[in-house]
């Protein structure tokens, strides 16, 4: 998410971690990640997960539809660029 704030660029949530599910993914602090991670790891396991996205929207899910839960830093997605580049730079001018 980014804000302009006095002519300037302010980038909000410059870390942060993607609940990944088959329909849709949700953007979520480091915080709320972890409440995240920590319901899943219960047992029994709840039924529904309660989470706050980083647009401060209340998500209600079923924990079995959440497929995964990555994290992504202004570091990871800059080496994730960097690797993109540099195997794209590998394939051949021919290759369709």
């Amino acid at each position: 998410m980014v804000i302009q704030k006095a002519g300037e660029t302010v980038l909000l949530h410059q870390d942060h971690h993607i609940v990944a599910t088959a329909a849709f993914n949700y953007i979520v602090s480091a915080v709320m990640a972890r409440h995240i991670e920590k319901e899943l790891e219960r047992w029994p396991r709840p039924s529904w997960i309660t989470f706050v996205d980083v647009c401060g929207s209340r998500v209600r899910i079923r924990a079995a539809l959440i497929q995964g839960l990555e994290q992504s830093s202004v570091e990871t997605r800059e080496l994730e660029r960097l690797w993109r580049k540099q195997r794209d730079a590998e394939v051949p001018q021919d290759f369709e």
